[in-house]
């Protein structure tokens, strides 16, 4: 119990010197948007959509035989012996086996390729965003993430001025 007073009579001891220092500037950006709309973000996306277009068009040319052979087998199914029926079935299920393993190379090497792009532009956004609060005198700046965030205030949205901070960073940036 007195441990829980100890604790209670600390933070009410911290928010009053916090609420005595002045009045604190917030900011909330969503980075999200930022991402999706910065030089560097749309850069990003134009790459990784060129690197994984052939893998991409591969896994969708694999779907479409797999169908297709499917929809024969469904047609000759009642016509087929018993063991051709069954080798045909194994072979179904071969091939539905390697699209299943050639989706899940592809999903992992896109996961791959889009956490390496992320993580050089969040390392630079991270920069901007600190350099940005620091020029403007916010003491506290907030990402804006679904589920955490549900509401705030508009003119605290800076998500506009982060992106223009951002792509001047990425253009000034040791590559």
């Amino acid at each position: 119990m007195r441990k829980f007073l100890a604790a209670a009579f600390f933070l009410l001891l911290l928010q009053s010197v916090a609420f005595a220092a002045g009045p604190s500037k917030v900011g909330i950006f969503d980075p999200e948007e930022v991402l999706r709309t910065s030089e560097p973000g749309q850069d990003a996306i134009k790459q990784f959509e060129a690197k994984m277009k052939p893998d991409s068009e591969r896994i969708e040319k694999q779907q479409k035989d797999f169908l297709k052979m499917q929809e024969d087998f469904q047609k000759q199914a009642f016509a087929l012996a018993p063991e051709a029926r069954q080798d045909k079935e194994r072979e179904l299920r071969r091939k539905e086996f390697e699209l299943s393993e050639a989706v899940r190379m592809f999903q992992n090497a896109a996961n791959r390729e889009k956490s390496i792009k992320l993580n050089e532009i969040f390392k630079v956004l991270n920069d901007a965003v600190t350099d940005y609060s620091g020029k403007n005198g916010y003491s506290l700046v907030m990402a804006k993430t679904q589920g955490i965030i549900y509401y705030f205030d508009p003119s605290t949205d800076i998500t506009k001025a982060v992106t223009v901070e951002l792509n001047k960073a990425w253009k000034s940036r040791k590559k």
